[in-house]
């Protein structure tokens, strides 16, 4: 019978692989991405503006115009009451619209922007709110900051 002779396995280093190859492929992708691809022109000029400590030609902004709608449909403009037309159509608050196209004009020949706060009732008519939205909408004007409140008093 014939010997079977047993294979003594050496002991295995620790596997080795070698990534060279692949450090060379990441390479010549990264430098055909670089020499292929363009700077799209609005990607290079942004424009931008940076602030400066340099006053601007108009120091004197125009102040805000606040516009208040009570619980009972009542619309204020700066403290001032505004009356409302007995009209179905889109002109219920006529007066309110002279007054904002007025205050815009003001505003642009003072080459600032037209800021508008409307502080709402919680409780009020929707449609007076629409109503105050449409004029503000008529004269122009996109600076509007919306508020809610509620009067305590009930």
């Amino acid at each position: 019978m014939a010997r079977k002779r047993k294979y003594r396995q050496e002991a295995d280093k620790d596997p080795e692989l070698d990534i060279s190859s692949l450090v060379d492929v990441a390479f010549l992708l990264l430098i055909y991405f670089l020499v292929t691809s363009t700077l799209r022109p609005d990607e290079t000029d942004l424009s931008i503006v940076l602030p400066t400590q340099i006053p601007t030609e108009n120091p004197d902004p125009i102040d805000p115009v606040a516009i208040v709608i009570g619980p009972s449909g009542l619309v204020t403009y700066d403290g001032e009451d505004i009356p409302t037309s007995g009209a179905k159509g889109a002109d219920r608050l006529p007066k309110l619209r002279t007054l904002l196209k007025e205050y815009k004009q003001l505003a642009d020949s003072s080459g600032s922007k037209p800021m508008v706060i409307v502080a709402a009732d919680d409780a009020g008519k929707t449609q007076r709110f629409i109503d105050v939205v449409n004029a503000l909408a008529s004269a122009k004007i996109k600076n509007i900051t919306m508020t809610g409140f509620r009067d305590e008093e009930e």
